[in-house]
């Protein structure tokens, strides 16, 4: 029992012994029971200070004072003032005690931070109000000891972050406005004493840097005339200068980095001072001699965020006082961009190109820059610096294939095209230049062709080579590849028969380049035909890796010049030469015979890629079923000796693999090949479905059939805009096959997800009028057979829960007056939509609560009154009480954005008078003439008041009424709402409603009257 008098201090440190270290699991599960039991009895701060005077364990006293920090949050002002004094003196005497002595405050470091944690969620509550003087206590007490005035630093810099940083979702905007201020009013005093601090060099460095810590927090909020003052700057300067340690060095950099960086300064009226910091900067950093190597990386990533701060915001100004320094400090740059440091590249990269921009404007006006010799150098180290264009993830998947899986915005992805954006602009600038220095790095390889550095610095060139497509004229691309690519870089290809790395790596290269040009390749059809030879080549290499660029360079090839891949060609040795679409289709067989599942559907895909092309409809379904002659013919064979072997399950698969990829590219056109294989694949969907409920040792290969069977049909559906009654007609027997099975399977555990997701894609693109029995069969689906599946609780079939309101809320969409002619259906669909509003996981909420969001708007735009009407008397009380209840849920927070839509939304409706009808029984209400409004007004504040009797009645009232007067105003709607959930959760508290006296009350709830 968590009771003063029974609380045994030796059993709790027990108990958390046994949590933290215990090696029994029983023993740890028994601790953690009683650690949650205790954390989450509400007299537990009670015992805060017993244990933490108490105690031997310091594990023990971080739950207590865990404990305490909880408490305050919520529950700090339904105290008596003399408790909340007595418990604010023991923490501040507590931090005291170990503050004041040097040897404690390093000792007891953790403890003592979450201490002053708690300390400012004192503050938060208590201050300025009801602890008028803290600030000037905190100032005077730090007069009595260094150590003591280095936590009081430290606290000063806790309490700036709550109120400037996280307070947007902890305090309502009054308060958030209250304490800024105060701590604004107030800084003079803190101010002072931070200039004493730094201004004594008697201080010991931890004092030195917990004050710059300090104040390079406060910088970004103070008031600019703090800031831009010379004292400080001058104070700061002292401590970058004369600095006696890295970090006081580092963070005295930081102070001017933060200064500089501020919004709407006054460059006029500061220039002076921004001038003198950089100055003070630009001084430290000469002799520049000085290997930036050779500094330590903190300092060189904070000198990177200054230099490029200052330059982006005032090189102009600097250049019109010190136009020399600037072509220094650049130089300075580019030393630090030379270091193989990813972060620091990516801060330098990111004014490179602002500088780059800056100058190509300044050319298009006929500006010369005198940064020339500086962007020819940036260009050298961008080749240097290169990054992979792709990242790409090898991966096993669920049937013990390796496959590969594109990262997109990755973090390599994303600065590799701004890189490519950089390297551009410079090539834009002086593509002369850009184009002789990549020769010039290619030339080491020409000289020798098996190179003892490393082949790595040929994928830099030749990516540097991808990026600057676009930024000059195609004729001088031309040019430039037919000198780079056709001469120098295919001449380095080893002769046929050799088996090297240096072929893959150049062909690679080549292959790179080339998907970076299609135009190039359309304009020189020898050398597209030379690649796709050596294409043919590559694809039957041992090799894998080589294969798989192949491949992959096949595909993208075909993507980018699909047109010209499907015509005839004469090459310029006079020779005809058929279509790469009828040559490929001839030599299918001969190359996919080599390659693994992967590789072979990239082939498919890039096949499918040049069907799509073809005009003629004829020659793309004689096309499309040459294509797919031979996996027809595969999967016929296997099925007709079927013997679920993995090896027949497996090529199965393969063969589906194949379809979708071929379905992809060509979309409608694959209409062909289903209607073939529609017997085919009922077929292979019921048998799985058969294996799968006799429990076959193979029950997973089964179950990739069936996916891949509903991602091949989902697939196609969404290949079209609007699927007609033949697309409709010809798949009807597969689909009601699959619904039947969903239906009719009896182990919940072995049903396939995706038929949903199937049956939403199929309502997203059916044209009216639905076949027949489909609405029928898919509510069947969606009510009756998945719906029981999700409403036990909220965590039960996560992924069946996802799909389930996907597809109600197209069903809403499209099928509403369908819906709503049946009381009872609807009834089921308006509980499945308030049930899915209730979840946590945000997904589902969000879904859930568009649906609603949708229904409503499509409801009030009804030309038809009657259906309209009928659905606001039965549903919209209904849908308000739900959402209300919510909106107030802590649980379900996460649902905010989309609730106060939702609740904005309805309140507009009746507030505009664009609802004709009564929300009310006029039998059950007090005055049966009231309007909607005035209905609504004093139901929700009834509830409201119901459900938080600690809150006051007119602070309620205020926000109820507010909330029908700005119903059309979300942000402001939204603002309110939240101010009033933090009320809430902070049971007792003096919030915004509560610290109005009065008459301010009375005068704003007259005002909302008047309005």
């Amino acid at each position: 029992p968590f009771t003063l008098g029974s609380f045994d201090i030796q059993q709790f440190d027990s108990i958390v012994h046994s949590f933290y270290e215990g090696n029994n699991n029983t023993e740890r599960q028994k601790a953690q029971v009683a650690l949650t039991t205790f954390q989450s009895d509400p007299n537990a701060w009670q015992l805060v200070d017993h244990i933490l005077e108490q105690s031997s364990s310091l594990q023990a006293k971080f739950i207590a004072l865990g404990v305490l920090e909880e408490f305050i949050k919520v529950r700090w002002n339904a105290l008596p003032m003399d408790q909340r004094l007595m418990m604010r003196n023991y923490i501040v005497k507590s931090i005291i005690d170990i503050a004041s002595n040097e040897s404690t405050l390093r000792s007891h470091t953790a403890y003592l931070n979450k201490l002053d944690l708690v300390l400012v969620q004192i503050l938060k509550k208590d201050w300025p109000q009801y602890w008028p003087s803290f600030i000037q206590e905190i100032v005077d007490s730090s007069a009595t000891s260094s150590s003591l005035c280095e936590n009081n630093m430290k606290i000063l810099k806790f309490l700036s972050e709550e109120v400037f940083d996280f307070s947007v979702d902890h305090m309502t905007l009054s308060k958030m406005t209250k304490l800024k201020n105060q701590m604004v009013n107030e800084f003079g005093t803190v101010f002072d004493l931070c200039k004493r601090v730094l201004s004594s060099p008697s201080n010991g460095i931890h004092l030195i840097h917990a004050t710059l810590e300090t104040l390079y927090r406060f910088i970004s909020w103070i008031p600019i005339q703090f800031v831009y003052r010379q004292d400080l700057i001058q104070i700061i300067e002292a401590n970058f200068r004369q600095a006696t340690s890295p970090a006081q060095k580092n963070l005295a950099l930081q102070c001017f980095t933060e200064i500089i960086g501020l919004n709407s300064v006054d460059t006029q009226q500061y220039s002076d001072i921004i001038l003198n910091i950089y100055s003070i900067v630009y001084s430290e950093m000469v002799p520049f001699d000085t290997q930036v190597h050779d500094i330590s990386d903190p300092f060189i990533e904070t000198l990177a965020i200054f230099l490029t701060t200052i330059l982006g915001k005032y090189r102009t100004l600097i250049e019109s006082t010190e136009s020399g320094s600037v072509y220094h400090a650049l130089e300075y740059l580019l030393s630090v961009s030379r270091i193989p440091e990813r972060e620091i590249w990516k801060i330098c990269l990111e004014y490179w190109g602002k500088l780059a921009y800056d100058i190509v404007q300044d050319s298009n006006h006929g500006q010369s820059s005198p940064y020339q010799a500086i962007l020819k150098e940036l260009a050298l180290v961008m080749v240097d610096n290169m990054v992979k264009p792709d990242d790409v993830l090898i991966i096993e998947n669920d049937d013990g294939d390796i496959s590969r899986e594109f990262i997109k915005q990755s973090d390599t992805t994303v600065l590799s095209r701004s890189m490519r954006h950089v390297f551009s602009l410079l090539t834009s600038l002086d593509p002369v230049y850009i184009q002789t220095m990549i020769r010039d790095k290619l030339h080491p390889f020409q000289l020798n062709k098996t190179p003892a550095w490393s082949w790595n610095q040929l994928f830099h060139v030749c990516w540097a080579i991808g990026s600057i497509s676009g930024a000059i004229t195609e004729q001088q691309e031309n040019e430039f590849l037919e000198s780079i690519v056709l001469k120098d870089l295919v001449g380095l290809l080893p002769k046929e028969g050799t088996d090297s790395d240096q072929e893959w790596v150049v062909a690679s290269c080549v292959l790179y380049i080339a998907c970076q040009y299609p135009h190039f390749l359309k304009s020189h059809w020898d050398f597209t035909s030379f690649l796709l030879q050596k294409i043919v080549v590559y694809m039957q290499h041992e090799q894998l890796a080589i294969r798989e660029m192949a491949c992959d360079s096949f595909l993208k090839i075909c993507q980018c010049c699909k047109e010209e891949l499907v015509m005839p060609h004469q090459l310029s040795n006079g020779q005809n030469e058929v279509s790469a679409l009828a040559s490929f289709l001839s030599l299918l067989a001969s190359i996919v015979v080599g390659l693994d599942a992967h590789q072979s559907s990239m082939v498919y895909e890039a096949m499918g890629t040049l069907i799509s092309t073809s005009v003629d409809p004829l020659v793309q379904q004689q096309s499309i079923r040459l294509l797919m002659h031979m996996p027809n013919q595969t999967i016929n064979q296997t099925l007709l000796g079927f013997d679920s072997t993995v090896q027949s399950l497996k090529t199965i698969i393969q063969v589906l693999r194949v379809n979708i990829a071929v379905c992809k590219p060509v979309g409608p056109i694959f209409k062909t090949q289903l209607q073939e294989t529609i017997p085919m694949l009922t077929q292979c969907y019921e048998l799985a479905s058969q294996h799968i409920n006799h429990h076959d040792a193979q029950v997973q290969l089964y179950h990739r059939i069936r996916k891949l069977i509903l991602e091949l049909l989902e697939t196609f559906f969404l290949s079209h805009e609007k699927m007609d009654m033949q697309d409709q007609t010809m798949l009807f027997h597969l689909v009601r096959a699959i619904l039947m099975d969903y239906r009719n399977c009896s182990d919940l555990s072995k049903r396939e997800p995706t038929v949903l997701s199937l049956l939403t894609s199929l309502f997203e693109k059916i044209q009216d009028p639905i076949w027949p029995d489909l609405l029928e069969e898919t509510i069947d689906i969606e009510f009756r057979s998945t719906l029981p599946m999700i409403t036990a609780n909220f965590v039960d079939y996560p992924e069946f829960r996802h799909e389930f309101y996907r597809l109600l809320r197209v069903l809403n969409r499209k099928c509403f007056l369908d819906l709503f002619q049946s009381s009872q259906l609807f009834q089921l669909m308006i509980d499945s939509m308030m049930w899915g509003t209730k979840h946590t996981v945000r997904e589902i909420s969000q879904m859930a609560l568009q649906t609603c969001l949708d229904m409503i708007n499509t409801v009030a735009r009804m030309e038809d009154e009657d259906i309209s009407s009928q659905f606001f008397e039965t549903f919209y009380v209904r849908i308000l009480t739900d959402i209300l209840e919510v909106l107030v849920d802590p649980d379900c927070r996460n649902g905010f954005n989309y609730q106060s839509q939702l609740l904005s939304r309805m309140f507009e409706l009746v507030q505009e008078g664009e609802i004709y009808t009564r929300l009310f029984d006029p039998n059950q209400v007090s005055d049966p003439l009231m309007s909607n409004v005035e209905f609504l007004q004093q139901y929700v504040l009834n509830l409201l008041c119901n459900a938080f009797p600690l809150l006051y009645k007119d602070q309620i009232e205020v926000l109820v009424m507010g909330m029908f007067e700005y119903s059309g105003d979300l942000q402001r709607f939204q603002n309110d709402i939240r101010d009033f959930l933090i009320d809430i959760r902070e049971v007792g508290e003096a919030s915004a409603g509560q610290q109005r006296d009065q008459e301010k009350i009375n005068a704003e709830l007259e005002l909302l009257r008047q309005l």
